[in-house]
């Protein structure tokens, strides 16, 4: 069974907490209001959608309508940990086959529906410069042409040319607990920059007994 943890939705444009709460009660109400664009959204097509420019505002009172749909999931190349001589090696990961996942609305709330992984909460948060350490190292995910040193974030390989940073692009973060046969869940935590409505990238780490971490590049793009 799974466990879920969602996140709080971060500052829309500098707004205080109260008007956060108040954004959120407006985008449930734009989604389940009767004769609401959201509820009719379903008979038009997905509007365009740029993750560069859009107000986070406007996505959370109904733009995230446009990622409504099926996605495939790919996990890029990564690294995972392997024990070895009583120490952990992190060794490489190569690309891995996708995995076919709708975005969709549970009680107002985008969400990704996995056959895999279940029901996982999407929490969406403004542009910000994204956090030291939170990336990969360009040599764990086959970057050989970045410096030494240097984080990737999201995977430029996969989508291709971005139309901007990701330090300019709408963030979209997901957690889940999965519960293994040990006391301590396998955790799983997705950070992701929305580029348009075809295409969302970042980076994902699993954690989990015994040392497990597993951690990488992931993509979703549509079919």
């Amino acid at each position: 069974m799974f466990r879920y943890q969602a996140l709080v939705v971060a500052a829309v444009l500098g707004g205080s907490s109260a008007g956060l709460a108040q954004t959120a009660e407006t985008a449930q109400t734009v989604q389940t209001a009767p004769g609401s664009l959201a509820e009719a959204s379903s008979f038009f097509k997905a509007p365009a959608l740029d993750g560069c420019r859009i107000p986070l505002e406007d996505l959370v009172k109904g733009g995230a309508q446009a990622l409504r749909g099926q996605w495939i999931l790919r996990k890029g190349p990564g690294e995972m940990a392997v024990p070895a001589a009583g120490r952990i090696h992190m060794e490489p990961m190569p690309q891995r086959s996708g995995e076919l996942v709708n975005l969709t609305f549970r009680n107002g709330r985008l969400v990704v529906d996995s056959p895999v992984t279940g029901i996982m909460p999407i929490s969406v948060r403004d542009r910000a410069p994204p956090e030291p350490g939170s990336g990969l190292r360009a040599a764990s995910v086959g970057r050989g042409d970045l410096p030494e040193g240097a984080e990737v974030f999201l995977d430029e390989v996969a989508i291709g040319r971005l139309p901007c940073g990701p330090d300019q692009m709408l963030q979209l973060r997901l957690q889940a607990a999965l519960d293994t046969a040990t006391p301590e869940p396998r955790r799983a935590d997705y950070r992701l920059f929305l580029i348009d409505a075809t295409r969302i990238s970042g980076t994902y780490r699993e954690t989990g007994p015994a040392g497990h971490i597993t951690r990488g590049l992931v993509t979703l793009e549509r079919p």
